[in-house]
């Protein structure tokens, strides 16, 4: 099982997303994150991914998930090829067909329907590995390419491996067919993970891939105390961040990491047994490192 930082950048400066990234690099997870949104403030994902990539040695960075509809599939793919090249390959490359209908609105982007989109996001990584694997000639619904040139700088021949992140059967079926990793919801249950696996699995074997050759991808919310009383009063404060009573806090909170360093083991263990094998951890706290720290200390070395 892997372990990824997940950052929500709104508000952010570069400076404290450096110290969060250099902090959990020294800690010893395997990747962070950051998310591609346009309407609020904070750095660019993809800028600030580059940076963050210079700065550190070791962690694989993601951004979760780059918005299709922003971008041209050949700009992203040569964007994918560069960075993993100056990275010696530490880049995955997380790909959605969502983002805001408002912030689309908002900035002009044309936006059709989810079923259109997810379409879409299918040819664009077509395209893209085509272009890693030399380039060539595209004739799709939505994208056209002639005599392409490829994309041979990458630090990895077929290019980095493409996660794909949002929910629902048709985009279940676009990562079955063309994704390394998949990214479904949050804070799922492991018995939601037991049926998406098999159902994946289902999808894998329709593309003509092998069944449990697509990487689950858990993302989880993180309150972890010392002991019970300490876990009753992260529960406290977060329900009192969003103006939630206790008992709706911890509703919501059911099938978050949440509790005592062994609870939270726990925890981990039976979504591995499911079939996860990256975590991406939403630390309430940050940038402030408590969390990150207390996480890394008390859980990572038991697993």
């Amino acid at each position: 099982m892997r372990f990824t930082v997940r950052i929500h950048q709104s508000g952010w400066t570069y400076s404290q997303l450096e110290t969060v990234w250099q902090e959990s690099e020294r800690l010893g997870y395997d990747g962070a994150s950051l998310y591609d949104v346009l309407g609020v403030p904070g750095p660019e994902c993809w800028t600030a991914l580059t940076a963050l990539t210079r700065a550190t040695q070791k962690l694989v960075a993601i951004p979760l998930v780059l918005s299709n509809p922003y971008r041209h599939p050949a700009v992203v793919a040569k964007m994918a090829a560069t960075l993993d090249a100056l990275s010696d390959g530490r880049v995955i490359l997380g790909l959605g067909a969502g983002g805001s209908d408002d912030e689309a609105t908002a900035f002009g982007v044309p936006w059709p329907s989810a079923r259109q989109r997810i379409a879409a996001l299918g040819e664009a990584v077509e395209v893209m590995r085509m272009l890693w694997r030399g380039g060539g000639s595209f004739g799709g619904r939505w994208y056209q390419l002639r005599d392409a040139p490829g994309y041979s700088d990458a630090a990895r021949p077929e290019g980095p491996p493409i996660l794909i992140g949002g929910h629902g059967p048709n985009l279940l079926r676009i990562a079955a067919r063309h994704g390394d990793l998949c990214n479904v919801g949050f804070d799922l249950s492991v018995d939601d993970w037991h049926a998406l696996g098999r159902r994946l699995d289902g999808y894998a074997r329709e593309a003509g891939r092998r069944p449990g050759s697509l990487g689950l991808v858990h993302n989880a919310t993180v309150l972890l105390g010392a002991d019970e009383t300490d876990v009753a009063r992260q529960v406290s404060e977060w329900a009192n961040r969003r103006g939630l009573t206790e008992d709706s806090a911890r509703s919501r909170l059911r099938y978050s990491l949440l509790g005592t360093p062994s609870q939270v083991c726990e925890q981990l263990r039976a979504l591995e047994a499911a079939g996860v094998s990256w975590v991406f951890l939403l630390f309430d706290g940050l940038p402030s490192l408590v969390g990150l720290r207390s996480f890394a200390e008390t859980v990572m070395p038991n697993l």
